[in-house]
């Protein structure tokens, strides 16, 4: 049986990593503390204990997230945006955990879907999958950081992580989610921000969500004014069938049902 029992030495160097650089930590940060106790070989070794022990759990190859109650190993969905943006501090929340992190949706899933303007790996780590996708740099806006735990995390603007939804996964269950968000949330959501956001975007962006908002009875002119005399079309997915002439695009009636 592994010895769980931290010394009370390591105990401390542990206190002093988490006030000073938070759970997420990469080999540097560790040494920079272990090194005031231990030479640089058995600072090496410490991590490597610590790590077969449970207190350290390694992410991706020099980075670690620390668990400072063996009790309770699992992270919690916070520390699971700080490891996406510690895996690619280039990137964004966005998706399923933005609109968790708004309290716009109760359902938690495996996948921690982050924007980002570069190709990047995939990370799996604990069961759970951090996508990072690439869109070109005129999409990569709408975000801020938000402050957890004194850490900074770069999270879509809800108002973005609408546009994002109808931008990548061009899906029925995406249209007919953001439809649901923006028929349930009004109070909540910025339409003067979403426009300006939308006004930002390619045609067919501007279509889905000026047909969308219609459907909500918010005023679209901006939006339509926009587009001017373009006599093309564009289609909410592929199988869409239901033409708005307004907008110039096809939807499926399940969509805003």
């Amino acid at each position: 049986m592994k010895n769980t029992i931290l010394s009370q030495k390591d105990s401390e160097m542990i206190e002093q990593i988490l006030l000073k650089y938070g759970r997420i930590v990469n080999t540097k940060d560790l040494n920079n503390i272990f090194n005031t106790k231990y030479s640089k070989l058995a600072s090496n070794n410490r991590i490597q204990k610590l790590c077969k022990s449970g207190w350290l759990k390694r992410i991706k190859r020099g980075l670690y997230l620390i668990i400072d109650n063996l009790s309770s190993r699992f992270q919690n969905e916070n520390s699971l945006l700080l490891i996406s943006n510690s895996l690619n501090i280039n990137s964004y929340i966005s998706f399923s955990y933005a609109l968790n992190y708004y309290h716009m949706y109760d359902q938690y899933s495996k996948n921690i879907i982050a924007i980002s303007t570069k190709q990047s790996d995939n990370y799996n780590f604990d069961g759970f999958v951090f996508k990072f996708t690439k869109v070109k740099k005129s999409m990569y806006f709408g975000f801020s950081k938000k402050n957890d735990t004194g850490k900074l995390i770069n999270i879509a603007d809800v108002e973005k992580v609408l546009i994002d939804y109808l931008y990548i996964d061009k899906s029925f269950v995406s249209a007919s989610l953001v439809f649901e968000k923006l028929n349930n949330y009004q109070n909540e959501i910025d339409f003067n921000k979403l426009q300006k956001y939308t006004l930002l975007c390619d045609t067919t962006i501007k279509r889905k969500i000026g047909f969308l908002l219609d459907c909500i009875n918010v005023n679209t002119d901006k939006i339509k004014q926009s587009l001017g005399k373009n006599t093309g079309f564009s289609k909410f997915t592929a199988k869409s069938n239901l033409f708005n002439s307004k907008w110039r695009i096809y939807y499926d009636n399940r969509i805003i049902g």
